[in-house]
């Protein structure tokens, strides 16, 4: 029988009280609902009408009222003093009763029961849980715009799981045109965007989920995508692209600074807020939310090009508040509640007390150290409605970097429900190519996902477990910790810390003749990561996978493992470079191209699985460029040899 042992519920619930003996599912029966005049929990009766089918391969029938000819298996009571997302689960000898005050209260239950069903059978313990979430809005953020664009099945798949986990808010993160908007065919024509008639589709399979699809769209920084374009670049603050300051990113990996294209908009261009207004236009009428998503995060040369005189006599914060305002109108003319990101305004908390009242920042950051407690006081005190919002660490990683992701995304949830944020956004970034799989995803989304709905109850939720069980159907139990394991290879890299960057990743990314990534880099350290990586591989071998896409997954993990020793084997070759050019052999360069061919071919296939095709070329590009420089190094080799 199941105890409080080998019960495994995921996100853990506020109070669960097991007893002795079980209720055994009838071969017939019924879910029964209260009177005709409330019947808002058919969809999560008929939620759990479809779990017990597939499960226990019952058909229990739905029906209205009690009465004494109908054997009730389980009774939704209606209860008006719950709050909103509570319910209530009461397993005796007798059946199942759920009591709950709305329709989501109802669907969070049958959430709750399919997973003790999935785990129990036909015969379920006794049980008593009173359970409700931490966070009023609980969310995902997928980054659609970094070159990898999800089939419309794999959005699906991420929103059931969303289900699973009571998550209640998607965001699909767009810059550039992941989006075809109608009115700048010419922006998407050549790619795989996400179409308007496509977003109605998953809106509608959201709401079925009581998931809200909330719109969103950069409109202030991170514009790169149109600010490139001959016939918008002049509205950019610095149309001819800037050098980002060495200080903001990987200071010892670019000494100089990195180019970055245009990205942020002139704010004093009377042609910006009409383009703005157009393009939410084409986006907005798709979604049925309420909240619209701005971004307005990292407007890195904001006041440094054509507005550098206005920015040093009003100040830097002024300027972006000025504009912050302006698209804050554009907005709420709508009928939109407007959430930004709180990234830029934080730096100037002098000016916070002049933002709309009705205004959400998103606080975010991805680092084990963000100062959450402190940027979301300012919010609060300020009487600014927050999300916090932080990230599962996937993005330039390649697999991951487990132990940051876990105290980042517990950081953010006790400091956000500490200070009061109303929602907890977790992001899943695609930096630099997306090269990271979807599975190494997620253990932050399952682990963020416990956490928004009851902190103190899911600092130490079982998340390997419950990938072992509800997402993998591994029946060697082997998978959720392998994951975690895989995502922590990068604490063998240097004693460099990197917030958002794994050094491995760096290597791949940056031009071969760059030896500032392994100035703190050893032969040792690469020896340790290979035979770690080589420890996991061997894993991966023993998995039983019963999940619909195991052998999927399965691959994708390889062709993970394989990046990163990859990129194991690049680092020797840099060190070489750097102790003993002379002595490196063109054979040793040439395996190197041959195994980089084997990885490329590999990914192109497995992106086409969950993908559309757009994007694909743009995220091997600097992978493309490592072999041309490759090639070139072989080709000078070969001649120093043959001289």
């Amino acid at each position: 029988m199941l105890n409080h042992s080998t019960l495994l519920l995921f996100p853990n619930p506020r109070e669960i009280t097991l007893s002795q003996g079980s209720f055994h599912f009838p071969t017939s029966g019924s879910i029964v609902l209260p009177n005709m005049e409330e019947q808002s929990a058919m969809p999560a009766a008929r939620k759990l009408q479809e779990v017990i089918a597939q499960a226990l391969n019952l058909q229990l029938t739905l029906s209205i009222g009690l009465r004494p000819t109908v054997v009730s298996v389980c009774n939704f009571n209606y209860v008006p003093l719950l709050s909103a997302q509570a319910y209530e689960i009461v397993v005796d000898q007798k059946g199942i009763v759920v009591s709950y005050s709305s329709p989501v209260g109802a669907f969070y239950a049958a959430a709750t029961l399919k997973q003790i069903i999935e785990q129990s059978g036909k015969s379920i313990p006794q049980l008593h849980i009173r359970d409700e979430p931490d966070f009023g809005a609980r969310g995902l953020l997928i980054d659609i715009s970094r070159n990898k664009i999800p089939k419309q099945e794999t959005l699906y798949r991420i929103i059931d799981l969303m289900a699973d986990l009571k998550m209640n808010e998607l965001q699909l993160y767009i810059e550039g045109a992941p989006f075809a908007y109608e009115s700048f065919p010419q922006v998407w024509e050549l790619e795989t965007p996400i179409t308007g008639e496509e977003i109605l589709l998953l809106d509608a399979y959201c709401k079925a989920r009581y998931i809200e699809l909330v719109p969103n769209q950069n409109s202030f920084g991170h514009m790169e995508g149109w600010l490139s374009r001959p016939e918008f670049n002049a509205l950019a603050e610095i149309p001819e692209g800037f050098m980002l300051p060495k200080n903001l990113y990987a200071q010892d990996v670019y000494p100089e600074g990195l180019f970055m294209h245009p990205g942020t908009f002139d704010t004093e261009d009377p042609n910006v807020l009409p383009l703005l207004d157009k393009m939410f236009d084409d986006l907005l009428p798709y979604f049925s939310s309420n909240q619209f998503n701005v971004g307005c995060d990292e407007t890195y040369e904001l006041g440094l090009g054509k507005n550098k005189a206005l920015a040093e006599a009003q100040g830097k914060g002024q300027l972006y508040l000025s504009f912050l305002q302006k698209i804050y109108e554009l907005v709420t003319k709508r009928g939109k509640t407007m959430q930004f990101w709180g990234d830029i305004i934080i730096q100037h908390p002098e000016l916070i007390p002049q933002l709309p009242k009705d205004i959400i920042a998103m606080e975010w950051g991805y680092s084990a150290e963000h100062p959450f407690e402190s940027d979301t006081l300012k919010f609060r005190e300020a009487g600014i409605p927050f999300y916090v919002c932080p990230g599962t660490s996937s993005w330039n990683s390649i697999t991951g970097r487990t132990d940051n992701m876990l105290a980042n995304l517990r950081s953010a949830a006790i400091h956000g429900k500490n200070n009061g944020a109303i929602g907890y956004l977790i992001t899943d970034w695609g930096d630099f190519g997306h090269w990271q799989h979807l599975p190494v995803s997620y253990a932050g989304f399952a682990y963020g996902a416990a956490l928004s709905w009851s902190v103190d109850h899911n600092l130490e939720a079982d998340t390997a477990q419950y990938l072992n069980r509800f997402i993998f159907a591994d029946r060697s139990e082997g998978i959720g910790q392998l994951l975690l394991d895989l995502g922590n290879y990068y604490q063998l890299e240097s004693s460099i810390n990197r917030s958002n960057d794994a050094e491995m990743s760096l290597l791949l990314r940056t031009h071969l003749d760059n030896f500032l990534i392994i100035e703190k880099l050893t032969e040792e350290h690469f020896n340790h990561l290979e035979e770690y990586l080589l420890s996991i591989e061997a894993r991966l071998s023993g998995l039983d996978l019963q999940c619909e896409d195991a052998a999927l997954v399965l691959k994708e993990l390889s062709n993970g493992i394989h990046f990163v020793k990859h990129a194991v084997q690049l680092g020797r070759i840099k060190l070489q470079l750097t102790s003993a050019p002379d002595s490196l052999d063109p054979a040793l360069i040439t395996k190197q191209i041959n195994d980089l061919d084997v990885l490329l071919h590999q990914y192109r296939l497995l992106w086409t699985e969950r993908n559309r095709l757009g994007g694909l070329e743009q995220s091997i590009s600097k992978l493309q460029r490592l072999r041309s420089q490759y090639e070139a190094l072989k080709s000078e080799l070969s001649a120093s040899v043959s001289s």
